[in-house]
């Protein structure tokens, strides 16, 4: 039966099976690197200190893309700082 009799709708062997949009595809080639390596270059790709790095970077295990980084950077620094609460002292 020729393919296009199929009624599967699914990809031959010579077709892609989904089309990548331009989007996709970019995020796909973007590379990824480790903490280490984004920290070495920090202030000159997200204009931070490493102590600022470290913050916004603590608990990540996995490697990042620089615009994973820069936005878990942003979402750090935007984080409010909460006092924390004096302790009664008793008597």
């Amino acid at each position: 039966m020729p393919a296009e009799n199929d009624k599967t709708g699914g990809a031959s062997a010579t077709e892609p099976a989904q089309t990548a949009s331009p989007a996709n595809s970019a995020a796909a080639k973007e590379p990824k690197f480790t903490k280490t390596r984004l920290r070495r270059d920090c202030l000159t790709l997200f204009g931070v200190t490493t102590s600022t790095f470290d913050g916004a970077m603590y608990g990540e295990t996995g490697q990042l893309t620089v615009k994973e980084a820069k936005q878990r950077i942003e979402k750090w620094k935007g984080t409010p700082v909460v006092p924390a609460k004096k302790k009664e002292v008793t008597k």
